[in-house]
């Protein structure tokens, strides 16, 4: 646990939303083998009431939660003054991909390395998009 401390330390932390276990999985395992830190929430409230918030570099989160969806949580994130770069899943295939401040739409389904690129993307402009 000492040495996942350290990593954490040194890499970007990002923190995956999704009610479906298995899905929450898939993404922190594709999210810890491209090297970050994943921080695995099974819902937008339980992020927003965590203490990770603060060390968060970009978040996954599914727009279509059940009492609070992922736009919700960025919009409130916002709100708060502690705004984090965002890619936001969701099943409605009209836009592939669709940005915003701070904020990236993704449609599922997608590729893994899509998702990595939307990721990288985010954590990367987020001191411009914020």
């Amino acid at each position: 646990m000492a040495n996942l401390m350290k990593v954490a330390h040194t890499r970007d932390v990002v923190a995956i939303v999704n009610a479906d276990q298995s899905v929450r999985e898939d993404l922190t395992d594709m999210v810890f083998s491209a090297g970050y830190v994943p921080e695995p929430f099974e819902s937008a409230e339980g992020f927003s009431k965590s203490d990770r918030r603060s060390i968060t570099s970009c978040l996954i989160a599914d727009m279509h939660s059940s009492a609070m969806s992922g736009l919700e949580l960025f919009d409130h994130l916002v709100a708060s003054g502690g705004a984090i770069p965002t890619v936001l899943l969701t099943g409605h295939s009209e836009h592939d991909v669709r940005r915003g401040p701070g904020r990236q739409f993704m449609s599922k389904p997608f590729e893994g390395s899509e998702l990595l690129a939307c990721v990288r993307s985010q954590i990367a402009n987020r001191n411009d998009a914020l």
